[in-house]
């Protein structure tokens, strides 16, 4: 006799595979203590990913696994006693082995989501 897969049970199922899947992405950050100074690894972030630091180009270069994406985030300016939020950018790279981010300035923090 065939036994019928419930909703509830396949539910179930999607429900594991996909919190197994999320647990095997990463996260490296790098962060800047202040504007115009380098970004220096948070935890083992150079374990996972290489950077090499130009005043208008961050190399990278991973160390652990295809990056799925990167997040930028800039320095908050004021222009004229308005307050703004620093730049941000999300990319999805094309090759997630290295890569070439170009900035105008030096930025708050740099992620990088790598999939492992």
């Amino acid at each position: 006799m065939h036994r019928l897969l419930r909703p509830r049970n396949l539910s179930l199922s999607f429900a594991a595979l996909a919190l197994a899947a999320a647990s095997l992405a990463t996260t490296a950050v790098f962060q800047a203590p202040g504007p115009g100074i380098d970004l220096s690894p948070i935890g083992n972030a150079d374990q996972a990913i290489e950077i090499l630091q130009g005043s208008q180009n961050i190399l990278w270069s991973s160390l652990s696994g295809s990056v799925v994406s990167y997040r930028v985030e800039g320095w908050p300016v004021s222009i004229d006693h308005n307050d703004l939020a620093g730049g941000l950018v999300i990319e999805r790279p094309e090759n997630g082995s290295a890569g070439v981010i170009g900035v105008a300035e030096k930025p708050r923090s740099l992620s990088f989501e790598i999939d492992g």
